[in-house]
């Protein structure tokens, strides 16, 4: 009844309503969680006899041992000898820095010795959100604390985060104050509170010590309304000084206050009633309370110190003789907080890490992510120099090989290429060490093409977890072989913990084993303890936890047996004992995440950017390699390129690029491009003027009598191509031209194989037409005809076959735009729900008028009014040559223009054909992967939403129609319906997520053939990819026609060169060497032969992505030809490969 009783007088916890219903109740009211964050139907039920027995009570009794309302008398009472608070002892002045400024050391020191300081006390409070305040604190420690050989403690709680620093200024450690968090989801399970600071010996000893504390006003998770993560920031916030105490520890009680933490989950662990050490640990527990009595003057007598010494005695029974074995925990970082923010948190949890290190000699800690390893190097040098003289003692583990955690759907295949490159590459340079393993435990979706990059940047490992969080079918496998799409493979684990935040809880050891899915094989597991997403890794908590659970496991065979290792001695184990991985199950293809479907669209302005930077960078290493090989006083930034890179990189993080970030990360993306792309732009531009000297790029200038356009394809395809110029470029050429609204102007272009052209004039030009009569407005050129009637797309008609194309499907009965109502269960900028696609309004245009209508182009433009937004979608139809046959088609183009004010809806783009296969083709990384059109089973099911880049296809035998899009990623196809997703609307993280105006285009491709055998594909690459304009004199194409590249031969259509750069080396080695990155884009077997003109070769070799020989590679087969330079090629389908051309 006192129990009962206690607990319905406590108030209620208050849970934020966006996330009542990821709890359910127990039998007496209180808030319990559920794996994964969904909803209970269980109903509750009466209590049992076994509720009610005397192991239930004993059960029941634990809890009010260490804390609750007797703690004048339980085990809370012993664990201080003593503490003071007052300012004879503990003195404190602040300042704090303004608006959201992040001094430096120096900077916060010297403000502290100005006037602009106040005394800081117990109850004052710090703000508001995201500001920093500097706090010099100096102790007095008196007699009694000096003669004691107990630990003094400064326990600094300031309800948010900080950072300890020296006299010296190196970083000591980080403080999290404020209350236990949540953990995935469960409220007050993460064991993440930090605020004891233990005063060094020679301090207490000397009688005064000195600190200086960097106060960060954000939580350890943000400052998310309502506490909550994912939810908008609250700009407001404050947090409260709760404690600066100087405390003289009873270290023996606070051992035993652990001890009985680890013997009650013992005993309350899932096995219960038929686990023996459950059983034990019970009776354990209920010795250790029995045996617990305080009295009158028991701390002066010394009798306490007696009580607590037999306590610990009776938990020795289980637990066995207790050390000081530490454990592993590999750490991530998460972006919830600015750039600034970030770069403390890293600091804030490398320099505990270090603390940890130095306090329980066997600790190892684990971190990914070179991009944090360099800002530490930038930013805290002292705290750099630690940790890098941990890591060559053993004990601090770079893991990972990747600039950070990047996300795997979204960036370009050249993109993972760099992030390996400079990740591997930055730890070998710094630390004389290489990663083996990936480390991605939270990105969301890994694409297929992941194990080819990875061997290829010397990686045998790969680990995540998140696959666990999979809301409709369950991954069958814990280890496993990952194969991609080339037959590359990786030893995979994920953990059967289902967790990157584990506490070192006896459930979640429990789990490793109990829900590993592949113990016929293997019953090791990974345990990723610690507080990951910026949460501050190990605590010495969880080390003394893990250091009882070792101790048990050898007096309880039922407790699984944890060895301390770092994650590549677990994976080098795992593949011994499966005989190189041989007796473990495979999975092919994409490992395909079944929630977060929403990051293929949320935050449009990030991914057009990302990819932008992507082709800039691309299109810049491509021309700045020729003119550095013709032009011996061009010199190659490998300097400004490689800073270009690692911030587009650092755009890439999981929660950045796709879209998951609060909106002063948003901001601070959108910055980045901003500052950046220029950059990479004037690159391009400076090569391209070396290249061709006498040109001059077309940004306004007018070109002379006798100059002549040349056009300047950077992946040298051959094109016949209506392309928009400027009208100054037009007037001063004799082309064939259209001139549009906003003085943007057409003209007819040509480029040959070698990807140079010009604008040309064409008699045989077949021009398109639009017309309107009512409410019927027809597009037509020679190879179509399109039709909108009653404000949507009704047909549209091949009309070399005579073939309509539309055709009621799933979900639209005519083309055009979708609205869906957009309602996530948990995570709103994350998520898109199976059952959004239910509640769909069919947009209608209320006006359609001709807006173009030859001789080049001729457009419809539609408009729609919704809510608050406004979408005009112009369709348009170009000319078509004379001579173009079947397989030559033009394509459909679709411009986009939204002003989009929107809540919590999702826009697409809708279109039923008459095409009907069980799988659609969609482009990826190097490559190309199937997926159902059905949904037959739960995996079916799942792909309601995928990722794909630059192409979507649905094909039957002899005909088939694509999408594409050079910076939309979300598509689906079901049944015969394709859908391309436009945009979002969500409110958390960031309540303005998309809000204004937007401008995108995609194309609609129907074909003759499957995709394959089509020329779709180049059609794609086309449509995404721009060609530069510039104007010379006639004939004159200087140094860029001198080089050219091409891949011949009858089965070399699915071979594409994708990069052009100068080696890494080059600079430190004193060559000239070009790095061709080449891929096999089709899936099948592909010869034959690259040719290079205008090069004098030294010597040739295929390597890796980190450039290096490959030594499982033959020797690369080529001969000089008449002035050219002919390789033979053999790719694998999907193979990926890179040659290295040292030049003279």
């Amino acid at each position: 009844w006192r129990i009962k009783e206690a607990r319905s007088r406590a108030p209620k916890e208050k849970i934020s309503p966006a996330i009542q219903d990821d709890y359910r109740h127990d039998a007496n009211g209180l808030p319990q969680s559920l794996p994964g964050g969904q909803p209970s139907l269980a109903p509750r039920h009466r209590k049992s006899q076994s509720e009610t027995s005397p192991d239930c009570q004993t059960n029941r009794r634990l809890g009010l041992f260490t804390e609750g309302h007797y703690a004048d008398f339980n085990l809370s009472s012993a664990l201080d000898r003593g503490r003071l608070d007052d300012e004879k002892h503990v003195r404190m002045t602040v300042w704090s820095a303004p608006g959201m400024d992040k001094p430096t050391f120096a900077e916060g020191v010297s403000a502290l010795r100005s006037d602009s300081v106040r005394t800081y006390r117990k109850g004052d409070r710090l703000g508001p959100s995201w500001t920093n305040h500097w706090v010099h604190v100096v102790l007095s420690i008196p007699d009694n604390f000096r003669k004691s050989g107990e630990p003094v403690i400064f326990e600094f709680d300031p309800g948010c985060e900080g950072l300890i620093y020296n006299m010296d200024g190196h970083p000591l450690h980080a403080i999290t104050g404020g209350a236990n968090s949540r953990k995935d989801g469960a409220p007050g399970t993460a064991e993440d509170r930090r605020i004891d600071h233990i005063v060094p010996r020679e301090a207490v000893t000397a009688g005064r010590y000195e600190i200086y504390i960097e106060v960060s006003v954000n939580g350890l998770f943000g400052v998310g309304i309502n506490g909550f993560r994912h939810q908008r920031p609250d700009m407001n916030m404050s947090f409260k000084l709760a404690l600066a105490d100087l405390v003289l520890a009873r270290s023996e009680a606070r051992a035993l206050q652990i001890d009985f933490k680890v013997l009650t989950q013992l005993a309350r662990a899932e096995e219960g009633e038929r686990w023996a050490v459950s059983r034990r640990a019970l009776r354990a527990a209920n010795e250790v309370m029995n045996a617990f009595r305080r009295s009158k003057g028991d701390e002066v007598t010394g009798e306490l110190d007696l009580v607590v010494s037999r306590c610990r005695e009776i938990a020795r029974s289980v637990l066995g003789d207790i050390g000081r074995d530490a454990s592993s925990k590999p750490s991530r970082n998460a972006l919830i907080w600015g750039i600034g923010h970030c770069q403390q948190k890293v600091a804030r949890s490398w320099s505990s890490q270090v603390d940890l290190i130095a306090r329980y000699p066997k600790h190892h800690f684990g971190a990914s992510s070179a991009q944090q390893y360099a800002w530490l190097e930038q930013l805290y040098p002292s705290l750099f120099a630690a940790v890098k003289e941990q890591i060559h003692a053993g004990r601090f583990h770079p893991i990972g090989g990747a600039w950070l955690e990047h996300d795997c759907v979204l960036p370009s295949g050249e993109s993972l290429c760099r992030h390996y490159l400079y990740g591997q590459r930055y730890f070998e340079e710094k630390f004389g060490m290489r990663c083996r393993e990936a480390w991605l435990p939270d990105t969301f979706g890994y694409a297929s093409q992941l194990p080819q990059i990875l061997r290829l940047a010397g990686i045998e490992y790969f680990f995540t977890q998140k696959l666990s969080w999979n809301n409709i079918s369950v991954f069958p496998y814990s280890t496993f072989n990952w194969i991609g799409l080339d037959g590359s493979q990786v030893l995979s684990h994920m953990t059967p913990v289902d967790s990157y935040n584990s506490q070192a809880d006896v459930d979640e050891l429990v789990k490793g084993t109990t829900k590993h899915k592949n113990l016929e094989v293997t019953d090791q597991a990974l345990l990723l303890f610690g507080n990951g997403d910026g949460g501050g890794g190990s605590t010495s908590l969880m080390l003394e936890k893990i250091d009882r659970l070792q101790s048990a496991a050898v007096l309880n065979a039922e407790i699984p047996p944890v060895t301390v290792a770092k994650a590549s001695d677990f994976f080098d184990e795992v593949r011994e004992k499966t005989d190189g991985g041989s007796t473990l199950p495979s999975w092919r293809g994409e490992l395909y995440f079944e929630l977060h479907r929403g990051t293929y669209t949320s935050q449009a302005n990030i991914k057009k950017g990302n990819r932008k930077m992507e082709t800039t960078l691309r299109d810049a290493e491509y021309f700045a390699t020729l003119a550095s090989l013709h032009d011996r006083t061009f010199q190659y930034p490998w300097g400004e390129l490689g800073d270009i890179w690692r911030d587009a990189l650092l755009n890439q993080f999981h929660d950045v690029l796709p879209g998951t970030s609060i909106k002063m990360v948003v901001d601070d993306a959108l910055e980045i491009y901003g500052q950046r792309l220029p950059q990479a732009e004037k690159l391009l531009q400076t090569a391209l003027s070396s290249l061709l000297p006498v040109s001059k790029a077309m940004n306004g200038f007018t070109p002379g009598s006798t100059d002549t356009v040349i056009l300047v394809d950077p992946l040298r395809l051959a094109r016949q191509q209506i392309i928009e110029i400027g009208a100054h470029v037009a007037d001063a050429v004799d082309t064939l031209r259209q001139t549009l609204p906003g003085d943007r102007v057409l003209a007819l272009a040509e480029t040959n194989e070698a990807g140079i052209g010009t604008l040309v004039r064409r008699q045989d030009v077949s021009s398109p037409s639009a017309t309107t009569s009512g409410d019927k407005h027809i597009l037509t050129n020679t190879h179509f005809q399109l039709t909108i009637e009653g404000g949507r797309v009704t047909s549209l008609i091949d009309l070399g076959l005579q073939r309509e194309l539309i055709l009621e499907g799933p979900r639209a009965k005519s083309g055009g735009l979708m609205l869906y109502e957009d309602l996530p269960l948990a995570y709103d900028a994350w998520d898109a729900e199976i059952y959004h696609l239910d509640c769909a309004t069919t947009i209608k245009f209320d006006s359609v008028e001709v807006t173009a209508n030859g001789p080049l182009r001729a457009s419809l433009t539609g408009r729609a009014r919704f809510g608050d937004s406004e979408v005009s979608v112009t369709f348009s139809l170009d000319a078509v040559y004379g001579d173009v046959g079947l397989q030559q088609r033009s394509w459909l183009r679709v411009d986009v223009h939204a002003d989009w004010h929107e809540t919590h809806k999702f826009l697409k783009f809708a279109l039923p054909v008459d095409i009907h296969a069980p799988n659609a083709t969609f482009g990826t990384q190097y490559g190309l992967i199937e997926r159902p059109t059905h949904r037959n089973t739960k995996p079916d099911q799942a792909k309601f939403e995928v990722c794909a880049h630059m192409i979507a296809d649905l094909s039957e035998a002899g005909y088939g129609i694509a999408l594409s899009s050079a910076h939309k990623y979300g598509y689906s196809v079901e049944g015969n319906t394709m859908q391309l997703s436009m945009l979002r609307s969500a409110t958390a993280p960031d309540p303005e997520q998309d809000r204004g105006e937007h401008d995108f285009s995609f194309a609609i491709m129907p074909h003759v053939g499957r995709m394959l055998e089509s020329g779709v594909y180049g059609d794609a690459l086309r449509f995404t990819t721009d060609v530069y304009v510039r104007t010379a004199p006639a004939e004159h194409l200087g140094n860029l026609g001198k080089t050219s590249i091409s891949v011949t031969g009858p089965q070399s259509k699915g071979i594409l060169v994708d990069n052009v750069k100068r080696g890494e080396d080059d600079q430190k080695l004193h060559t000239r060497s070009m790095i061709l990155r080449m891929f096999e884009s089709q899936g099948g077997r592909g010869t034959g032969t690259l040719r290079i003109s205008g090069l004098r070769p030294v010597s040739m070799s295929w390597v890796n992505i980190l450039e290096e020989d490959m030594t499982d590679e033959p020797e690369v087969s080529w001969e000089l030809n008449e002035g050219v330079i002919e390789v033979d090629l053999q790719f694998r389908g999907f193979e990926l490969k890179t040659l290295r051309i040292v030049v003279e």
